[in-house]
Order: structure tokens, then sequence, then C-alpha cells
């Protein structure tokens, strides 16, 4: 599967360039899409690394709200890609990032009671707070940090 991960993401690595430089995001989503499956099938812990190594080279491309990617994160439990958002977010921020690890603040206690979050309202914005002084970090992505940590 390894091969057949590393292919994908070569393929998407232009696509992503290509959105964010052209600000056309189906330039990434209509190729993650068509091979979606094939990413649903890959051990998970294989695919979400690529993810954020993906995201974080190309943080102001827009994946989708919550996009294929998105989706994909959100079969498994919550518990299963928090951290590893988190840990996106300290090397890299994004507003996709954000945005995905925002959702996961946002469930109902019934939800929240099935599928335990380890990144709870504190620890987000202390995530947050990093990314707004994150010399990486876009002013979009920053004024969007902002916005969460208001609504925290």
């Amino acid at each position: 599967m390894s091969t057949t991960l590393n292919n994908l993401f070569a393929q998407f690595e232009p696509a992503a360039k290509a959105a964010q430089e052209q600000e056309h995001k189906y330039l990434i989503i209509d190729p993650i899409y068509e091979h979606f499956e094939t990413l649903q099938a890959a051990p998970f812990d294989e695919v979400l690394p690529r993810i954020l190594k993906l995201i974080e080279s190309c943080p102001e491309a827009d994946y989708g709200g919550p996009g294929p990617f998105g989706s994909l994160i959100e079969e498994h439990p919550m518990a299963s890609y928090t951290p590893a958002l988190a840990e996106s977010l300290l090397r890299q921020p994004s507003i996709q990032v954000i945005g995905w690890l925002d959702r996961t603040t946002r469930v109902d206690d019934d939800m929240r009671q099935r599928d335990p979050n380890p990144i709870g309202n504190a620890e987000f914005a202390a995530v947050l707070r990093q990314v707004l002084v994150h010399p990486g970090a876009s002013q979009d992505c920053k004024d969007f940090a902002q916005d969460c940590l208001n609504d925290l």
C-alpha cells in the first residue's frame, strides 16, 4: 500500500500547489475524490501523516470544508486523529486543519460520550494561541484562529 500511497500523493502535490496558486480548490479536491476509495482502504495511520504533510506543504490551498480529506478523517475515532491535527498546526498552521479540529470541539454531549476527544477546549485554545504567533501562519489563518478562540 505504501507504493500506492506514494504514487497518489506524488500526484496530489502538484495539484495542491496549483490549487493554492490559482485559488481553485477543485484542482485538488477532484483528484482526491477520484482516489477516495483507495485512500479509505489504506491503513489510516499511513494516510493521515501524508495528508497532513501535503497540507503543511500547501497550507493556503482550500481542500474543501470538510472536503474529501476531512470526510475520510472523520470516519475514524477522534482519538486517532485529533492529536495529529494539533501537532500539524504547531508545525505549519493552516485554515484547513484548524477547521477540522474546530469541528471536533463542536460535537454534542452524546457524541462526546461515544467518541472521546483527547483535545479538549483548553488544549485547542493553547494550540490556537500558538498559531497566532507562528511565523509561518498567514494573516487569514491567524484571523481564523482568533475567531475560533473567541468562540471557545
